[in-house]
């Protein structure tokens, strides 16, 4: 049975949630966030709901510690939270999260929404025998299996979304990538917009500003990653 953590300041809330998802998945639930690290690094969670506004530490902060850890840096993050402004949801997602559900929610969007999260497989093992685990671009080599990247001898390090989005442009060198494609592959089901795109794609190109390909912008359509001459 796959596990969830509930990290929500109101225990009414976590209880909720825990009573939903109980049947299908072990819940799990902190309601302190100073303390909710050391409860996932016990419990070990597969998917972790987390809450954007708490005392203590707010959970943009929680977030970023929890992809920092090599451990979790793949654990699914679905923050739940009322009252929360479009740049808010943006930035829950730029700190590592994969999804955002607003307060109040149907219990049944936050079934399927944990369930459809934790069917969806990260880019890395959709490989097949005649894929390479290691791509080498220019001056950039991207390991699947390991999800490091190199510039030259250089570790790069990137967030989840930003090397999936990067591995996905490699994929299709010198190919136009639509910003449809960038959510549904690289986001799943989430509730995102092209604006969070082209976010991260902005602050991947800034972390590979050694790259010798480039990637260009596309207007109104997507992304290619171009080899210079």
């Amino acid at each position: 049975m796959k596990k969830i953590a509930i990290i929500d300041d109101f225990e009414d809330s976590c209880q909720l949630m825990a009573e939903i998802l109980s049947p299908y998945f072990k819940c799990k639930y902190i309601c302190q966030a100073d303390k909710a690290l050391d409860f996932i690094k016990n419990f070990k969670p597969d998917l972790i709901l987390m809450d954007y506004k708490m005392p203590y530490m707010t959970g943009i902060e929680l977030c970023k510690v929890i992809r920092s850890i090599d451990f979790f840096k793949n654990t699914s993050i679905i923050f739940i939270s009322g009252a929360v402004t479009t740049d808010e949801r943006i930035e829950t997602l730029e700190s590592g999260g994969d999804d955002f559900i607003s307060k109040p929610f149907h219990p049944k969007e936050l079934l399927l929404r944990v369930q459809k999260r934790l069917e969806f497989a990260p880019l890395e093992k959709k490989q097949t025998s005649d894929v390479p685990t290691i791509f080498s671009v220019g001056n950039l080599s991207l390991n699947r299996s390991s999800r490091l990247v190199h510039i030259e001898h250089s570790e790069v390090v990137l967030t989840p979304k930003q090397f999936d989005i990067l591995q996905l442009l490699i994929e299709n060198k010198n190919k136009l990538v639509s910003r449809d494609d960038f959510m549904k592959k690289v986001w799943g089901h989430s509730e995102v917009t092209p604006r969070n795109v082209d976010s991260q794609i902005n602050y991947l190109k800034k972390k590979i500003e050694g790259f010798s390909c480039e990637i260009t912008s596309v207007p109104s359509y997507g992304y290619r990653l171009d080899e210079r001459n």
